[in-house]
């Protein structure tokens, strides 16, 4: 896709309401865009901003996902980290020492990580 076919396809999906603040390189670099019904500027690659309707600008709405479903808001967490409050209790860590479960069993069992069993494990000889 040239400048030109860009263009004319960016008219045709948006009316002219969506201009392009940067020039135009490829379908694959990423523009800078304002959008003059909702003030917005936006960043975007053009093969997106006329490509599939889950990727196009729609005016107070942020973009979709990969599924094709478009998003009610944008979150800033993406990855929860998990909850570091949690306590290994001796009692159970001993239970499964005793019942002679190997170092990733009980790492699993108790959803932590196997190096650390493994250290202790080494630490006592039982390796």
């Amino acid at each position: 896709m040239n400048r030109s076919e860009f263009e004319a396809k960016l008219n045709e999906v948006y009316g002219g309401t969506v201009k392009p603040l940067n020039s135009y390189i490829n379908e694959r670099a990423t523009l800078c865009f304002k959008c003059e019904q909702c003030g917005l500027k936006f960043f975007g690659k053009p093969s997106h901003i006329v490509g599939k309707e889950h990727q196009r600008h729609e005016c107070g709405m942020p973009y979709g996902d990969h599924y094709g479903e478009r998003l009610t808001k944008v979150s800033v967490t993406h990855n929860r980290k998990k909850n570091k409050s949690a306590v290994i209790k001796p009692e159970e860590f001993n239970r499964l020492i005793w019942e002679d479960y190997s170092y990733q069993q009980i790492a699993q069992e108790l959803q932590v990580n196997p190096n650390i069993i493994k250290d202790y494990f080494k630490d006592e000889g039982l390796i």
